[in-house]
């Protein structure tokens, strides 16, 4: 039997991908392709509770939509739903890395390495 995540998930992506395809203007493909990353995201954020995974999901889905808007807008890209997967899969992962690191934890990896790069002093 599923988890009653997944219907609410299942839900949610029908009535979002719908009324987007309606509404014109709206890059249906940056659609689809953040509703991928996102569920991504989701799928293997297993140690949350599901309300706190369809607060990400949604989070996550508006991100990747937006981050595959900047993206053609700079023109990096030809087209934008691997734009908008990438951008709803890393979006929150990195947003939720940051916020533990505010909340007095360690500083998260890939900042460290940024950092490393930039030639910043060794953590510690």
């Amino acid at each position: 039997m599923a988890e009653p995540s997944a219907g609410v998930m299942a839900g949610t992506a029908v009535v979002g991908m719908t009324t987007a395809s309606l509404i014109p203007g709206v890059d249906v493909n940056a659609v689809v392709g953040a509703f991928a990353g996102a569920m991504f995201f989701v799928v293997f954020a297993k140690e949350l509770t599901a309300w706190a995974r369809l607060g990400y999901f949604i989070a996550s889905w508006v991100a990747g939509y937006y981050v595959a808007i900047e993206v053609m807008g700079r023109e990096i890209a030809k087209a934008s739903g691997l734009a908008a997967f990438f951008g709803a899969m890393f979006c929150v992962a990195i947003g939720i890395s940051l916020l533990e690191w505010v909340g007095g934890g360690k500083i998260p990896g890939w900042l460290q390495w940024l950092l490393d790069l930039r030639g910043g002093r060794p953590n510690g």
